[in-house]
């Protein structure tokens, strides 16, 4: 009987530990109006540089969350996301390193050309499409719309 309490003791102990640690982690970002386009856009590239970190697919999460509605809609639900970067965005995920331009402006879009060094191969080059949300879900804040690997063809007004 002893030996039963002091196992049940130690477990305890051991799981009070691991939820005291777990408790203490910072939360993922989240949207919010008092974040900066081009804050947002840094954020979506450094969760996305630490992808898996805390937890596996950790970043692309916190992407999909900076998601707008609409793109949420037609590239969610998450599973389906994390198959989407994993497939078309790789180089996006555990980057040496990411410049962020200064963005146009697309009518009430900015568009943050951003060079990309990816882990491996070459430097690429994305399009951050940014659109300020207007509804109750989070009025004012800014959101990506679209992300474009404009690599190959980079107009001379977008390039960094």
């Amino acid at each position: 009987m002893i030996r039963i309490r002091s196992h049940r003791w130690a477990i305890s102990v051991a799981l009070s530990v691991v939820l005291t640690a777990c408790s203490h982690q910072t939360p993922p970002p989240q949207p919010s109006p008092d974040l900066k386009p081009g804050e947002v856009v840094g954020i979506v590239l450094s969760a996305l540089q630490t992808n898996d970190e805390p937890a596996a697919d950790t970043g692309i999460a916190t992407a999909f969350a900076f998601a707008s509605p609409g793109n949420q809609d037609n590239t969610g639900p998450l599973p389906r996301f994390i198959r989407m970067v994993e497939a078309g965005y790789a180089p996006l995920l555990d980057h040496r390193n990411a410049e962020i331009g200064p963005p146009a402006t697309d009518g009430d879009r900015l568009i943050f050309p951003v060079r990309v060094y990816p882990r491996e191969g070459a430097v690429r080059l994305y399009l951050f499409i940014m659109a300020k949300r207007t509804d109750a879900g989070c009025n004012g804040c800014w959101v990506t719309d679209g992300v474009v690997d404009q690599t190959e063809d980079v107009p001379p007004e977008l390039s960094i």
